[in-house]
């Protein structure tokens, strides 16, 4: 009824979903007070209601405005004349008694009137949920209103979460994690890839941390589960787009030193018939550098070249070259091997990567020799410990091969969970869920040349085959523009907070559904904390505000202000931070 304290005014204009709506000259503010709350008219992004019998439609503003200025009556979808109008894109309806649903299945038409959406009428459009939905945080139009994503979706269709800096990604990330209760779900398990070990203060009594040289859990990669092309690249700069005679060697040695091992796994035993050189079988990289060493040093005291001039035996363990008396001068002996490849350049650059501590999380995986401990017990300790976050610390990753870390983490587990798919506890029966934190500085479009791309494939496999499998994912970037087009058209669930930079709002502008792309306008204007919404974890866009998350991740701004203003210390520790600096090591 037009009586009603809730009228707002009538239909005057019908385009398709999208209606245009004459504010009525009756209403005494732009902020009226409805049941003892006060309603702000015309704010982009809020609810509108249409009754039609039984029935009410239910719309969101997308645009307001008043004309003062003659128009055209014929030049539609221009409002009338002279009056206040806002402009609403239809989104769903309920019928009396009955939940929102999306979808029109009958379109106003002129004069019908509009109202005020109450905090009764957003618990319709937003009822709660079955056990698959979570609460995020609340509603921007009612704070009482709890905002819920189906946890389903999440996994199942992935998630992207954008903002640029200091938006408060890190702490929605913190909170929809937190919001996955252990004490409902305690087998649930979510598996963070923390390029900035921002994640481990958050998360303090229910993750557990894994870092490099950590005493107790430190993050180890064995080499040999990676594939020969990542391995080569690692080890010698190989390029995958041509294969040299060195290539092909090394390739050989390889292959062959995991055949000698297939046959005795802590796993279980592998057929050395079944294997190939990307087979994930343990071997001693440093036993096949000191043979390719070896293979280049040695000389023979005789023509048929069957007794080696050898001087004193090497020792691969602590990387010592074996030693041979030098080739003699033209004919005399000792002679040189009589079929000779150049294969200096990659043992001296094998060498400097087995030499560089670095790399030790890679190269020197402690008992991880397929004997002690194998690939099951890795998976065991990344999953099956009590908590429901592994936070995967890589802060102190060298930045030229975080690629590759992560490319490596990723198809460790998603292995894992594709061929146990069927087996009790592991994929299927026990989804997981990878979160990228900072995903564009290791997941770029193809075009950037600067990173080989080795994780981007291995993502792109997640988010295109993963749901299957049991096997989600959250990508958390500042820069959607620059993230890899494959795999945010594979997320089906987007929080969009604060964006400023008109290429991001772009991206995200192309996920929402035609007539709703306004929202995006609103992502310049969001207080930190706030996100749009949309996607199939929830049924229409919304704004929705998160709760701060305490303890925070450790991505907040300094407060300058107040470290300005204090007194210098007598003595800074630099000495420390250089020290730092040289064994890649925080402390």
């Amino acid at each position: 009824m037009k009586t009603d304290p809730t009228f707002l005014g009538i239909v005057r204009r019908v385009v398709g979903a999208r209606i245009f709506i004459e504010l009525s000259p009756q209403i005494p503010s732009a902020s009226p007070i409805i049941g003892g709350r006060l309603h702000r008219l015309g704010q982009i992004g809020s609810f509108v209601r249409i009754p039609i019998g039984y029935l009410n439609l239910y719309g969101i503003v997308s645009m307001v405005g008043a004309s003062e200025l003659d128009v055209l009556e014929s030049a539609p979808p221009l409002p009338p004349t002279g009056q206040r109008w806002i402009e609403v894109q239809l989104v769903g309806e309920s019928y009396s008694g009955d939940p929102f649903q999306r979808g029109i299945s009958i379109f106003p038409t002129i004069d019908d009137e509009v109202h005020v959406v109450t905090e009764e009428d957003t618990a319709t459009i937003y009822p709660p949920q079955g056990p698959s939905h979570i609460i995020v945080g609340t509603h921007a139009a009612s704070q009482s209103l709890p905002a819920r994503v189906d946890l389903n979706k999440i996994v199942t269709r992935h998630l992207c979460i954008v903002g640029a800096t200091g938006a408060g990604k890190s702490n929605a990330v913190a909170n929809l994690l937190t919001a996955v209760n252990p004490a409902t779900y305690p087998n649930a398990r979510f598996l963070v890839i923390d390029p900035h070990g921002e994640y481990a203060s958050a998360f303090q009594g229910y993750s557990r941390v894994y870092r490099i040289r950590d005493p107790q859990h430190p993050l180890l990669i064995p080499y040999w589960a990676l594939s020969f092309d990542e391995l080569s690249w690692f080890l010698v700069e190989r390029k995958t787009t041509s294969e040299s005679l060195q290539d092909v060697i090394l390739r050989e040695h390889i292959f062959q030193a995991k055949r000698a091992r297939a046959d005795s796994l802590s796993a279980g035993a592998v057929s050395p018939d079944e294997i190939t050189v990307d087979s994930p079988i343990p071997f001693d990289i440093r036993e096949l550098w000191y043979a390719l060493d070896r293979a280049e040093r040695v000389t023979y005291l005789d023509m048929p070249r069957s007794q080696e001039a050898l001087v004193s035996e090497g020792d691969a363990t602590t990387l010592i070259s074996a030693t041979f008396t030098p080739p003699g001068a033209g004919s005399a002996a000792p002679y040189k091997p009589a079929i000779q490849t150049p294969m200096s350049s990659y043992v001296s650059k094998i060498l400097g990567r087995l030499k560089d501590r670095r790399f030790d999380f890679l190269l020197n995986p402690t008992q991880y020799d397929g004997h002690n401990k194998d690939l099951h017990h890795l998976l065991q300790d990344w999953i099956g410990h009590t908590h429901p976050i592994t936070v995967f610390d890589l802060a102190g990753v060298p930045f030229e091969v975080i690629d590759l870390v992560v490319s490596t983490l990723t198809r460790i587990l998603f292995e894992g969970m594709f061929w146990g798919r069927n087996l009790p506890g592991i994929g299927r029966q026990r989804p997981i869920v990878l979160v990228y934190e900072e995903a564009h500085s290791y997941l770029p479009r193809s075009d950037v040349q600067s990173v080989t791309g080795y994780a981007r494939r291995a993502v792109q496999r997640v988010l295109k085959e993963g749901r299957k499998y049991g096997v989600g994912a959250i990508l958390v970037t500042q820069r959607p523009a620059e993230i890899d087009e494959t795999l945010l058209s594979q997320c089906g669930t987007f929080f969009a907070l604060r964006l400023s930079n008109s290429d991001d709002r772009a991206r995200i502008r192309s996920t929402l559904p035609e007539g709703l792309t306004a929202l995006v306008d609103l992502l310049p204007a969001l207080r930190t904390g706030e996100a749009v919404v949309s996607g199939e974890a929830i049924q229409i866009p919304t704004r929705v505000r998160f709760p701060l998350v305490e303890p925070r991740p450790q991505s907040t701004d300094p407060d300058v202000i107040a470290a300005w203003a204090t007194n210098p210390e007598a003595s800074t520790p630099y000495d420390q931070a250089v020290t730092a600096w040289r064994t890649q090591s925080t402390s």
